[in-house]
């Protein structure tokens, strides 16, 4: 589990600092709201606070991305990793800020307006819509204002890509070595009928070919999720299809229509009829290409995105808060102070990246 979500978090350090701003409208957008800056501080970035309230309301819109399977097999190192993973985002977040700030971003009430009614577009009416922000304490003016605030930090990633050019012989590279992403394997148009014995299967088998329709042989007996659809299973791509069943199928993608014999497939019995076929289909170069370029060129975003996001780390002043370190880290942090003085006692070594803890 921890190495699967740490294999995430290249991808989302990078990328979450921007679909966090999702998280404005479900919650985090209350930053500005009275009171924060007399809430505890779980990290303070160039002096501006992050609140737990605030890194609570983040964790909780995390975790709902989540099943409930997943989250059953996280055990309590996963959710602190998770947690401290949510904080870094938020840290990352009003870093960017901070530097659209200072260069000045503009952010127009037009652009404000539009995606406030892109977000009421989600709900069925506007009383739901005031109904949620009531729920979520949330006013207009501050829901406003949070929006302003990530269209800038938008504006400040999108900025990031203007000088990016990708040569032509690079996107033909790339789609050289990812033709596969290209390609449509072939599919079938199936219906199928599933029954528990070799018996069941003959009888129906043998009314197909005395001329029933399929379609209602597989209603009347199939025991399966498709059979009140007359079996019908839709398009399947051919590395969907059972492995016991391809090769019959393969035989019959000339013949619309036909119908396979009795196969089995593990403990069941079943009867398929290819109603059309699709050849594997590869997208042509030409059609790829643009594509591909904004592939290329969100790759290079995302680079200079993350360097960026260093550099604005390393000039910056970050503190986080004790409560937030590993129980182990306290432990060892304790062990190592001189005795007669507390970890408190001791004056941290200073940088302009200070990390140095504050108890909340």
């Amino acid at each position: 589990m921890m190495r699967s979500l740490r294999k995430n978090l290249d991808v989302i350090l990078i990328i979450v600092v921007v679909a966090f701003a999702v998280t404005i409208y479900y919650g985090y957008g209350a930053y500005r709201r009275s009171g924060r800056t007399t809430q505890a501080a779980a990290a303070t970035v160039n002096n501006t606070v992050i609140t737990f309230s605030e890194l609570d309301t983040a964790f909780r819109n995390l975790l709902s991305r989540y099943d409930s399977k997943t989250l059953n097999q996280m055990d309590e190192k996963a959710f602190e990793f998770l947690r401290m993973m949510t904080l870094e985002n938020l840290i990352n977040n009003e870093l960017l800020y901070q530097e659209a700030r200072s260069r000045k971003i503009k952010v127009s009430a037009q652009e404000i307006e539009e995606q406030l009614n892109a977000i009421k577009a989600n709900f069925p009416s506007e009383k739901e819509f005031n109904d949620f922000l009531s729920y979520q304490r949330l006013s207009l003016p501050v829901l406003r204002e949070s929006i302003k605030r990530e269209l800038m930090i938008q504006k400040l990633i999108d900025s990031l890509a203007q000088d990016i050019e990708i040569p032509e012989e690079e996107i033909q590279k790339y789609y050289d070595e990812h033709i596969s992403l290209f390609t449509t394997p072939a599919q079938y148009h199936l219906r199928q009928i599933t029954v528990p014995s070799q018996e069941e299967a003959d009888k129906a088998l043998k009314r197909i070919y005395l001329g029933e329709d399929f379609s209602k042989v597989a209603q009347e007996i199939s025991q399966d999720q498709y059979a009140s659809n007359g079996g019908d299973l839709g398009w399947v791509s051919e590395a969907l299809i059972p492995e016991e069943a391809r090769g019959a199928i393969k035989e019959l993608a000339d013949q619309p229509n036909a119908v396979t014999g009795v196969i089995k497939i593990g403990d069941l019995y079943r009867i398929y009829q290819v109603l059309e076929f699709k050849p594997e289909q590869v997208t042509p170069f030409e059609e790829a290409k643009e594509d591909i370029r904004k592939i290329l060129e969100n790759e290079q975003k995302n680079v200079r995105l993350e360097h960026l996001i260093s550099e604005l780390r390393e000039k910056s002043t970050i503190t986080i808060s004790e409560a937030l370190k590993p129980q182990e880290s306290q432990e060892a942090e304790s062990e190592s102070t001189p005795q007669g003085a507390s970890s408190e006692d001791q004056t941290p070594a200073t940088s302009e990246n200070n990390t140095e803890e504050s108890t909340p």
